[in-house]
């Protein structure tokens, strides 16, 4: 499963790359084509939009791939015990889980399943619905991050428990 997962880093790290480079490309030229050209710039205008919200959508989803979205702490240091903290890490990647399936991907294919009759103004050749699949894509992969995170916590939860020192002894 870690292999797995190295693979899907790599490949949203490299949509992510992309993405951010197009951005960019797109916007400077949406930039000089307003200021040098006098031209106004609709089409690469929405494009750059589409691009952001896909970029965070799938940049997020790689960011919870490598623990590095918010959470807080204090509820988790709270626990004493090693086998609390993992219980309560254990619920919480659970819950995480039931609202990424439920908003994201269930969510998300349901808003791409009633916008995928429905065309984009300033790019006639694009389906509102094509723009929308950012949605359940991230949450396919938050999804396959949960279960990831979920499967490494039972795991360190079946691990026999080490010995913790008391409080006033030397680590």
């Amino acid at each position: 499963m870690h292999t797995i997962k190295l693979w899907i880093d790599r490949f949203l790290a490299t949509i992510c790359i992309t993405l951010c480079g197009l951005l960019t490309f797109v916007v400077t030229w949406q930039v000089i084509n307003r200021y040098i050209f006098s031209g106004a710039g609709a089409m690469t205008e929405e494009l750059a939009k589409i691009m952001f919200v896909w970029l965070v959508l799938l940049g997020s989803a790689l960011l919870f791939g490598e623990k590095g979205h918010m959470n807080i702490g204090i509820f988790v240091e709270a626990f004493s015990s090693q086998r609390l903290k993992g219980l309560f890490q254990l619920s919480t990647d659970v819950l995480i889980l039931l609202f990424v399936v439920a908003i994201l991907l269930i969510g998300g294919l349901d808003a791409v399943d009633r916008t995928m009759r429905q065309t984009n103004a300033a790019i006639p050749f694009l389906k509102t619905g094509q723009i929308y699949l950012a949605l359940p894509l991230s949450g396919a992969f938050s999804a396959f991050y949960c279960l990831y995170n979920i499967w490494n916590d039972i795991r360190a939860l079946l691990q026999p428990a080490k010995a913790e020192p008391a409080k006033g002894e030397a680590q």
